[in-house]
């Protein structure tokens, strides 16, 4: 049995680091967000004692480092990108294993395996102080995703690795940060891999249907999926170029109907998106037999020769070579156009007669 627990999306402010010259300036900023991320989760988690629910805090993306803007891939790596794990996840670790908490969070990920490149990446600290969950974002256009050196990315980590899932005390958790809300597959993805929580850790707007209808994403991925749904999105913003309020809160938390049990209300720094989640509920609705059970009636099979053939934005794009800059990634998409241009999905811009 899966004893209830509490999630509580920690809205916070993303510290950018675009206006730093050099990594000691950088580092600094990104001990100074750690030292408030302690502090909050401490006031959050409370003390620990007998028969008390866990609890589980999820932090936004961006939220250490804030995201390159003018600055190459060797910019941001020697600047801003951290070690999974690594010297200032250790902080977080500890907290967690003092505290008796599970800590999501998302960062710019360096790995010597991959040099030149780095990876936005979310992960999962569990209540002993382990990171047992690493994902990597496919769907992006800021940095490297493992898409675009998958051949060697799936030799080494396996389709399980591409699309983790950590079973633990809470259930089966999965991560995926910020804009791959927008894509089915993502969250599809890590449910058939039996993910039963997606923590979504964002960087957005906040506004429910201000800018591509990201809240009603939200809801249809936890609906669709029957999944529930952890959104922890960022405050506001400094030390960029970015305006302050670019992301704008309302952090929330979504059932596995789709209905939105809390909402933070707004910007600024916020723990009140709080909730208790209960997976034996979810599971015994999973094993329902009737019409109400999305999964059950869901007939993947007949939709395998579609997706089998729909390769369009090109893998492995830095296999060979890293990213130089994001310039690099319009390159990249230019060829997935060509690709949807000839399967029929895009038409071609009409030549002047």
């Amino acid at each position: 049995m899966i004893k209830p627990w509490r999630a509580v999306s920690m809205q916070t402010i993303n510290h950018c680091l675009n206006f730093c010259k050099t990594r000691e300036e950088a580092m600094s900023i990104v001990n100074k967000s750690l030292d408030r991320w302690i502090e909050l989760t401490t006031m959050v988690v409370g003390p620990q004692r007998p028969n008390k629910p866990k609890t589980l805090v999820l932090f936004p993306e961006f939220n250490l480092q804030g995201f390159p803007i003018k600055e190459t891939a060797k910019e941001w790596i020697e600047k801003a990108c951290i070690k999974i794990p690594g010297p200032e996840t250790a902080r977080l670790q500890d907290v967690a294993a003092k505290l008796g908490c599970y800590i999501g969070l998302n960062a710019y990920e360096e790995d010597s395996q991959w040099p030149g490149r780095y990876f936005n990446c979310s992960f999962l600290i569990n209540d002993a102080g382990e990171i047992i969950l690493k994902y990597r974002r496919i769907n992006t256009v800021q940095c490297v995703s493992p898409h675009d050196i998958w051949d060697d990315y799936i030799a080494q980590v396996g389709i399980e690795g591409a699309f983790p899932v950590a079973n633990t005390e809470l259930g089966n958790i999965s991560m995926m940060p910020c804009g791959e809300v927008l894509y089915p597959e993502a969250a599809r993805a890590f449910m058939l891999r039996g993910a039963e929580v997606i923590l979504h850790p964002t960087s957005e707007q906040g506004d429910r249907e201000k800018f591509l209808a990201w809240d009603s994403m939200r809801r249809t991925r936890a609906s669709e999926n029957m999944v529930y749904f952890i959104s922890a999105n960022a405050g506001g913003s400094t030390g960029s170029p970015s305006a302050v309020n670019q992301n704008q809160g309302n952090s929330r938390i979504i059932d596995f109907n789709g209905n939105e049990i809390c909402n933070s209300g707004g910007g600024g720094e916020n723990t009140s998106a709080a909730a208790m989640i209960d997976v034996e509920k979810l599971r015994e609705a999973r094993r329902d037999p009737y019409s109400v059970n999305r999964l059950l009636r869901h007939r993947h099979g007949a939709y395998k020769e579609l997706y089998a053939n729909a390769e369009f934005f090109p893998a492995n794009a830095f296999l060979n070579a890293p990213m130089e800059s994001k310039a690099n990634m319009v390159e990249a998409m230019k060829v997935g156009r060509e690709n949807l241009m000839r399967a029929g999905i895009l038409h071609p811009e009409l030549s002047e007669s």
